[in-house]
């Protein structure tokens, strides 16, 4: 197979938020596993600015928060009149090889408004990669619910949210809600998430960087963000859970607080202002690298998934859906919770039981076969869609 020239890596977000940093990352590091080092991979960003170590980053037509000009943009886009950020977007994908979705849960929509949001933002993208006509692969997605409840104007969403992946080569899915709702596209496979993936090949690693520790719990890091679109009854119970949690675990051990996100309408520190927390905020990422805890507790996935990717065993307070896909993935579903409803001491119980942290990493070694296979099959999906467009260009 010659080498693919050029991959337009669609819908990444901004290196604000970490964990959407990490996800770009771990994309483009895996279709040059696939693909060759050499692969060039053009990212299309909502905050383009924010990924200032990539060559080839552009504008994404998105609906955001950069004030009314990008709002006129993605509207008129709507319209039908061509913006020029739709042109160039255009004009990338047309001289692509091969048009790869970035890992993430982006394509969902609860309310009108996010519907909204979506339809001139994401799907905007997915309607040029459609009519680009090229080979096209999205990376373990959480996708769906295209709007809550059974209207007509739901099934609608739904029914052109689906059409438009079935049009793809294929979609990986990274929980099981996903899967039955891309059930009628006929083209998704189930999968681990891209960080999960990336622990089963950095697995011997990882486990050099735990030895490093003794198993003792005498610093924990504390990783929070403001509730999701909840009720105030799941609101309140989460802010009384967080508060009692920190108390229990600073009763125990020290404790510290890092940020996962930062600008962008996501900004964790603001949370941080709101509870009366006035400690020093350093990114978990700095936190990892400096005075490493010896557990986290994150209510952002991949704050936790980063943790354990540093040898750190991580406790998830899940919002989504994608937080227990992942953990069963790993095979450490006792080490995840419904945010909405955790019982703080019972998560406390679980961080500073005997054996805890060895017994984490014991549980997590179980699933690597299948993350393995998994792994290995995403990238023989990348590989022969590459292979279809020389096919394609051979005729």
């Amino acid at each position: 197979m010659r080498p693919v020239k050029q991959v337009v890596l669609l819908h990444a977000y901004s290196r604000r938020n970490s964990g959407d940093g990490l996800l770009v990352d771990l994309s483009v590091a895996l279709l040059r596993e696939a693909l060759g080092a050499q692969t060039r991979v053009a990212v299309i960003a909502a905050d383009p600015a924010s990924f200032p170590e990539y060559d080839d980053v552009y504008a994404a037509p998105v609906l955001g928060h950069a004030g009314a000009a990008r709002v006129r943009q993605a509207l008129a886009a709507c319209a039908g009149r061509a913006s020029h950020g739709v042109a160039q977007l255009q004009a990338r994908l047309d001289a692509a090889d091969l048009v790869v979705g970035v890992g993430g849960g982006y394509l969902r929509a609860r309310t009108a408004a996010q519907a909204v949001k979506l339809e001139i933002g994401h799907m905007l993208q997915m309607r040029a990669a459609r009519a680009a006509g090229k080979p096209t692969v999205y990376l373990p997605q959480s996708i769906g619910p295209a709007l809550a409840g059974s209207s007509g104007l739901s099934d609608g969403f739904g029914a052109r949210l689906t059409h438009l992946l079935g049009g793809f080569s294929s979609v990986f899915v990274r929980d099981d809600r996903s899967l039955s709702f891309m059930a009628r596209a006929g083209n998704a496979t189930r999968a681990p998430d891209l960080a999960v993936l990336e622990f089963e090949r950095q697995h011997d690693a990882v486990l050099a960087r735990a030895a490093q520790r003794d198993g003792a719990v005498r610093h924990v890091a504390l990783v929070l963000r403001e509730a999701p679109s909840w009720d105030q009854h799941k609101r309140l119970h989460y802010a009384q859970a967080v508060r009692r949690l920190a108390r229990l675990l600073a009763g125990q051990c020290r404790l510290s607080y890092a940020v996962q996100s930062t600008g962008r309408g996501n900004d964790d520190a603001a949370y941080y202002r709101q509870l009366g927390i006035d400690a020093p905020l350093p990114s978990l990422k700095q936190l990892l690298a400096g005075e490493t805890p010896d557990v986290v507790v994150s209510v952002r996935l991949h704050g936790a998934l980063e943790a354990i990717l540093h040898g750190v065993p991580a406790f998830h307070l899940s919002y989504e859906r994608k937080g227990f896909g992942a953990y069963g993935d790993l095979q450490v579903g006792d080490w995840v919770a419904n945010a909405a409803s955790f019982d703080a001491d019972a998560v406390a119980a679980r961080i500073f039981a005997a054996h805890a942290v060895p017994g984490f990493w014991q549980s997590a070694a179980g699933g690597l076969a299948a993350i393995r296979a998994s792994r290995a099959g995403i990238v023989d999906t990348l590989r022969r869609a590459a292979q279809l467009r020389e096919e394609r260009d051979a005729c």
